[in-house]
């Protein structure tokens, strides 16, 4: 489950890249180069329309194909956890995944994708560990499709979206524990958003993010969820977790304002898109056990506009200063 996380799913069926080349001690050097590389993860995003926020206009340009190999590591790891149907063979392309990007990052790049990631690890001295946090919630995802407290899966979430957001930082420069920690509320905070507006894709697969003790309290069987049985305490329930994922998103909102540049409006979109998500599933929260819970056309111009709107108005005073 994609962290850029998986606020940036999409649920068309995805072909899975092939498995990075593990016979090859020598490690020849890739054909093309970095850039080759580079060109190929950029080419992985934007297969996926929702990458418009993230490798879209307010991206710097210099900061595209880094960004890009991030995506590209995510989405192919992602896909190698949700796409192969035999877990077995998943986890086996997972622990080879794991083995081509330590070599990368030794310094024998392979696979297209590590090797950019490697190059971008490099350019921007970022650390390797969140890298294999990731990692290990893809592969977590293989094995546990329950979660018996908030807090257990508050520890999937701190490796499975919270590393993303950081990552990100470093990218744009910002290297400050306190702007960590708030970010990691807008990252859980979108993905327990998404959470709550996959209920039924996820219980499809098997998996319920709602952790089970929430069951309990509000006397709902889990079996409800994958049976997709409504009912007034699983309304209850549903309505419990969207309120839980506005206070995440709350308690990080006021960090696009301790940024300056492009990433303040990026961020302002992410969490503006976050919060309409919930909007929707909160109107009806069983909807979410039928189909995903989408955000409409009018909600994205909003979003927008939200982004936008100290941009055109500090356009308006300059162009109104002007005689």
């Amino acid at each position: 489950m994609s962290p850029f996380p998986r606020g940036i799913r999409t649920n068309r069926k995805r072909k899975v890249l092939p498995p990075a080349p593990t016979n090859n001690p020598a490690r020849t050097p890739l054909p093309g180069g970095i850039r080759s590389a580079q060109w190929y993860c950029l080419r992985l995003s934007l297969r996926h329309y929702e990458n418009f926020f993230v490798l879209g206009p307010l991206t710097p340009p210099r900061l595209i194909p880094h960004l890009a190999a991030l995506y590209a590591f995510c989405r192919h790891s992602d896909d190698l956890a949700d796409e192969i149907a035999e877990r077995g063979e998943a986890a086996l392309r997972l622990d080879a995944w794991e083995d081509e990007l330590r070599r990368s990052l030794g310094g024998y790049p392979g696979h297209p994708i590590a090797a950019a990631l490697t190059h971008t690890v490099r350019q921007f001295d970022l650390p390797h560990q969140p890298l294999f946090d990731l990692l290990s919630a893809f592969r977590q995802d293989l094995s546990v499709t329950r979660y018996a407290t908030f807090r257990d899966l508050r520890d999937y979430t701190r490796r499975s979206a919270d590393p993303v957001g950081r990552l990100v930082l470093r990218l744009y420069g910002y290297q400050d524990d306190e702007l960590d920690a708030i970010s990691d509320f807008v990252c859980t905070g979108l993905q327990l958003a998404n959470f709550c507006q996959d209920v039924g894709h996820d219980a499809e697969l098997g998996r319920i993010y709602i952790p089970l003790e929430d069951f309990r309290r509000f006397e709902v069987d889990p079996v409800d969820v994958l049976n997709r049985h409504p009912s007034a305490q699983l309304n209850r329930l549903l309505h419990f977790q969207v309120v839980r994922a506005y206070k995440f998103l709350n308690a990080g909102a006021h960090l696009p304002e301790k940024l300056v540049g492009r990433l303040r409006y990026s961020l302002r979109l992410f969490v503006y898109g976050g919060m309409q998500v919930l909007n929707n599933v909160q109107r009806d929260p069983l909807l979410a056990l039928r189909r995903r819970v989408k955000v409409s056309a009018r909600q994205k111009l909003g979003a927008l506009a939200a982004g936008f709107h100290p941009l055109v108005r500090a356009g308006k005073r300059r162009r109104g200063a002007r005689p």
